[in-house]
């Protein structure tokens, strides 16, 4: 099981009143983080495999837009790792694991995608993807700021270098790998992976 800010795979677990409200309260009580997620990741698989079958003089220009802030320091097989690995880490009921930032940039980039192709959508296609939400458009914002500890990874280079280590601990960027990824270094095969966690993320505190 991922973990994110939040529980993704029980938000009523606590109650709703700690997540972001939208103006439709029907869409904050039947939305599912879990659902978006897992839609999301396997629909990625497909994208891959479409960049993969395209000229490699294409996979630059096609890597920069598809994935806007990961393209600095991914590629497709870096890509490919990240997704197998977050799937793989989604579907596993049985353990916890953490991610780092390399794999929260590349989350950002293949959701913020796949809102603007489902609110883009006719009715049917949403209904297919996401029935719960009975149609409506996404509300991507209210999930990034509800499940992302932050989004470190949006951040300008030399803004982001010329932080202290106390203004980026006083602003809640604590993730691993954070310098790595907005400096465009690629992953090691051990940063491509998800580390495994012990015990309960979350307080049992409300």
């Amino acid at each position: 099981m991922l973990i994110f800010k939040n529980n993704i795979y029980d938000r009523h677990e606590f109650g709703l009143s700690q997540y972001s409200k939208t103006q439709d309260i029907e869409y904050d009580e039947s939305f599912n983080p879990l659902n978006l997620l897992s839609a999301a990741l396997e629909e990625e698989k497909d994208v891959l495999d479409f960049l993969k079958r395209q000229p490699i003089e294409y996979w630059s220009e096609d890597s920069k837009n598809f994935y806007p802030q990961s393209h600095k320091s991914g590629n497709q097989l870096i890509f490919h790792n990240l997704l197998n690995a977050l799937k793989k880490g989604l579907d596993d009921r049985d353990t916890w694991y953490e991610m780092n930032t390399y794999h929260f940039c590349f989350i950002y980039d293949l959701l913020a995608r796949f809102t603007f192709n489902y609110n883009h959508d006719n009715t049917e296609g949403r209904l297919n993807l996401l029935p719960e939400i009975k149609g409506k458009p996404l509300q991507i914002g209210s999930f990034i700021k509800d499940y992302f500890f932050n989004t470190v990874f949006l951040i300008n280079e030399d803004k982001y270098n010329s932080l202290s280590r106390d203004e980026k601990s006083e602003m809640g960027y604590e993730c691993p790998c954070q310098f790595a990824v907005i400096n465009g270094l690629a992953p090691t095969k051990k940063e491509m992976e998800l580390k495994l966690f012990q015990g309960y993320p979350y307080s049992i505190y409300v």
